[in-house]
């Protein structure tokens, strides 16, 4: 397999610690949050806390009053009612939904799921016509019947009226002739969302059917159907998918419903492990699914609607054996697959893939495509020859539209549909050969070599410091469930180390275990059918850089933090033995990086200052200027220009003009200087604890018509520094109460007032630096715990008398922004500290450049 290229997401550093600060999250939680296009406080608060009062109004769905009247109308009548779904998960949800829905309102009704295999997807004539034979009045479709319309104008022929709920496209010349339609993607629709799944929108009827402002128990009761249906059916879960499958999850891991009690038995999930989008997506979902691939799917309505757990488990153990067999036909399609691709297929000339044999079992076919694709990285199409036809199922690359190749081979085909990631397609047998032939023509003049390069996209670079099992239990508490555009998280660490000698897993040793580490921190990682990797990883002096999902495995009553795989990248060499200059010496650019982090300041500085080059050294405040103007001074008689806070805008642009002039050599600033009109050197003694001041400081730089040199000379312990400064200046809860019981023992006997010089000298004696007054007594004075009397020559603190009212330390903005000054400044000076010089470079040059 081609080694994937990783496309890691930037972090946004200052507006993760804000969100993390405000909502009282992690700032990982909270720069997930950002990845996914939520970045206010209001909309991170929607969707980690949804409530069933954020859900719309059933109502609002076009036709739902049309709908719900004639049911009602069914049911006074005594009208036979039936329910007609799909024989996938969504579909078998959504028939058990309106099931249990009738149950409960004492309405009889029945159900029809279609054979795969002899039926084929959504509504048909035959099973039209036996409905009606068999006395009944209403139809209600689930997830089917949206573009039925030959099949619904012959309901009403019989005299069956159809109701259709599906959240499929419909047809945009046409409608099918229905009592009523309910779906939000109907044309003319104000509905707010029209990403609910099939099951989504039973639920929406269930509500109508009920009625009711608020949720009743019973529709509350439904949840669990609707997230699973939800989830594995890969739907969106943003907007209200998101309310129903996170309020859902919570309903599901009460195992309350016999059959999802009997599934989870059956699959050995035990009550202690929660159940996640993982489990609906790979342990309960495919047991579901495997009763319309490899049987009928009616047994599925049936588990998820009896009220007797034996009754379930029966069913649920026929699921487990279907899916069984299911991944026994799966393994021997797939190696009979890749076994045709390898011996009979150039892959230099074809980057078009079409396999087909006549022993295939066509309801797995889909499954297989997907993993061929991820192995080849190519679009591909399986076929299953049934005599003279072949059934094909078919996955694509996000570079292609597989859609859009079956309309360029639609004479060769009997139908064909999709969308741009899959399709499916039937074929007359004799024509597969033109098919194989057309279609890579069609994928080679679309694609390009880089194309077939395989994509991995990853949320984070993250410290192995940052990610603890704490961690992950947030991410799991927090963002749950995961499934389409909601994915689990897939972060990065590099330079790391194999503590101990890879291991190989599994029956057939196809699974990879690896102990990693940074040389501070070990961690367990997995990685599921890579054991391609073992042989290379038993080499020494390796470096690893690890894509991978972080999750939590529970063994034995004990919980411990894991990482589960997605790709490794192999290394011999490590960041010492890479260039200590980016670009290189001899490429050109405007700006380059020089890394010394971790030198000896003082003898690096005076060699640079000895090229007699204009220069800027940026060091973090005014007492560290003091102390590098006296090393250096004390070394050469060089001109050397001081600038701090005190600096007025006409000194610091006279400064400027004067080392450009050549009259003086260097300056040496705690601030940043905005009209540098030239310097060859920027230098970065102390990390700086802030973005956006860092990426401004390095800005001039890109002005220049010569190359500018940016030099990194900061060392661990001056992060160790700068985060002690920093905790000073922004006390934390405990620094504050410390602050506070100083305060009070010295307002104690002056009627609860005191001269500010004379409480800093109190405070000073009770261990607390002067640095944490100015902050503290700001958080205290919006809380509302004391006044300040700003007096010329002597300012006084009043304390106030305590309200009964508690009040909380986040009612205090100057309490957040310290916190989020503090969280910004640790993840940035990380960054500075431990990122290649590569990464530094490039988010240097994006930042100056697009927001310069």
């Amino acid at each position: 397999m081609k080694q994937k290229v990783w496309k890691v997401k930037s972090p946004y550093i200052e507006n993760s610690s804000q969100l993390s600060v405000r909502l009282g999250i992690s700032p990982l939680v909270a720069q997930l949050l950002i990845n996914r296009g939520i970045e206010t406080e209001v909309a991170a608060r929607a969707y980690l806390y949804p409530t069933f009062a954020n859900l719309h109004d059933p109502f609002q769905m076009p036709n739902m009053e049309k709908a719900v009247d004639r049911i009602h109308a069914a049911i006074m009548r005594g009208e036979q009612i039936w329910v007609y779904g799909d024989y996938d998960t969504d579909g078998t949800t959504s028939a058990a939904l309106l099931l249990n829905t009738f149950r409960n309102l004492d309405v009889p009704a029945n159900f029809y799921i279609p054979n795969r295999f002899e039926e084929g997807y959504g509504l048909n004539k035959t099973a039209i016509r036996t409905i009606r034979e068999s006395g009944g009045d209403l139809l209600i479709t689930v997830d089917c019947g949206i573009t039925s319309i030959a099949e619904v104008e012959l309901a009403n022929e019989i005299g069956l009226d159809v109701i259709i709920t599906d959240h499929h496209q419909p047809r945009p010349d046409a409608s099918p002739p229905a009592h009523a339609i309910i779906s939000p993607k109907m044309p003319g629709s104000e509905y707010p969302f029209d990403g609910l799944a099939g099951v989504g929108l039973a639920f929406k009827l269930a509500h109508g059917l009920i009625g009711g402002d608020e949720l009743t128990p019973f529709l509350i009761s439904q949840l669990d159907l609707v997230t699973l249906g939800t989830v594995v059916d890969i739907a969106t879960l943003t907007g209200e998918n998101r309310i129903l499958t996170k309020l859902g999850l919570a309903e599901i891991n009460m195992r309350k419903r016999p059959g999802i009690r009997a599934l989870c038995d059956v699959a050995n999930h035990e009550v202690s492990k929660p159940i996640v989008g993982h489990t609906l997506s790979f342990v309960l979902g495919p047991r579901v699914n495997a009763a319309g691939r490899m049987d009928t799917a009616k047994k599925v309505v049936e588990l998820l609607t009896t009220e007797s757990y034996e009754e379930a488990m029966q069913i649920a153990q026929e699921l487990d054996a279907n899916n069984r067999t299911r991944k026994e036909v799966e393994n021997r399609i797939q190696g009979e697959a890749i076994d045709t691709i390898e011996k009979n297929i150039d892959l230099n000339k074809t980057k078009g893939l079409v396999v087909a044999r006549k022993d295939w079992h066509q309801g797995v076919i889909g499954i297989v495509a997907s993993r061929i694709l991820e192995r080849y990285y190519r679009p591909v199409f399986l076929l299953a020859i049934d005599g003279d036809e072949a059934h094909g199922s078919g996955r694509c690359i996000a570079e292609m539209n597989l859609a859009d190749s079956l309309d360029a081979c639609t004479d060769l085909l009997v139908k064909h549909g999709g969308h741009q990631a899959a399709a499916g397609l039937t074929i007359k047998t004799e024509n597969i050969p033109k098919f194989k032939e057309h279609f890579n023509q069609y994928a080679c003049e679309h694609l390009s070599d880089e194309d077939l390069t395989p994509k991995l996209n990853l949320d984070l670079e993250i410290q192995p410091p940052y990610l603890t099992l704490e961690t992950v239990e947030e991410l799991d508490e927090l963002l749950e469930p995961f499934g389409q555009d909601n994915p689990a998280p897939r972060l990065v660490m590099r330079e790391l180390l194999l503590q101990r000698p890879p291991r190989l897993m599994g029956k057939e040793n196809e699974h990879l275990k690896l102990f990693v580490t940074d040389g501070r921190h070990t961690m367990e990682a997995i990685g599921w059918g890579m054991a391609d990797y073992f042989v290379p990883l038993k080499n020494r002096n390796l470096r690893l850089d690890l894509a991978f999902a972080p999750e939590i495995n529970e063994w034995n009553n004990t919980r411990r933090l894991q990482l589960r795989i997605k790709d490794l990248h192999i290394r011999t060499e490590d960041r010492r033995s890479q260039p200590a200059v980016f670009p290189s010496v001899e490429a050109e650019s405007p700006v380059k990086i020089v890394d010394r982090r971790h030198t000896n300041k003082q003898n690096y500085l005076l060699k640079l200052l000895e090229r007699g080059q204009p220069s800027v050294l940026y060091v973090r405040d005014a007492k560290a200027i003091d102390q590098l103007l006296a090393l250096l001074g004390s070394e050469k008689n060089w001109v050397l220009g001081r600038c701090d806070d005190t600096t007025s805008d006409t000194e610091k642009q006279d400064m400027v003009e004067k080392l450009a002039s050549g009259e003086i050599l260097t300056i040496v600033s705690s601030c940043r200087l905005t009209d540098l009109s030239a310097v060859t050197h920027l230098v970065f003694c102390h990390p700086v604890p802030q973005p956006l001041t860092f990426f401004n400081q390095c800005r001039p730089a890109f002005k220049f018509p010569e190359t500018t040199y940016i030099h990194l000379i900061y060392n661990s312990k001056d992060v160790e520094w700068l985060h002690r400064l920093l905790s000073l200046q922004y006390p934390d809860k405990e620094l504050l109460r410390n602050l506070y019981k100083s305060l009070q023992s010295s307002c104690r006997n002056n009627d609860h007032r005191i001269k500010l010089e004379e409480f800093i000298v109190d405070a000073q004696a009770a261990s607390i630096s002067a640095l944490a007054i100015p902050n503290g007594l700001t958080i205290f004075e919006e809380l509302q715990f004391l006044r300040q009397h700003s007096r010329a020559s002597h300012p006084e603190i009043e304390l106030l008398t305590p309200s009964t009212q508690k009040r909380e330390l986040h009612e205090s903005e100057t309490y957040l922004h310290g916190e989020q000054i503090k969280q910004t400044s640790q993840l940035f000076s990380e960054f500075l500290l431990r990122q290649s010089l590569q990464k530094i470079w490039e988010r240097i040059s994006y930042e100056c450049r697009v927001s310069g």
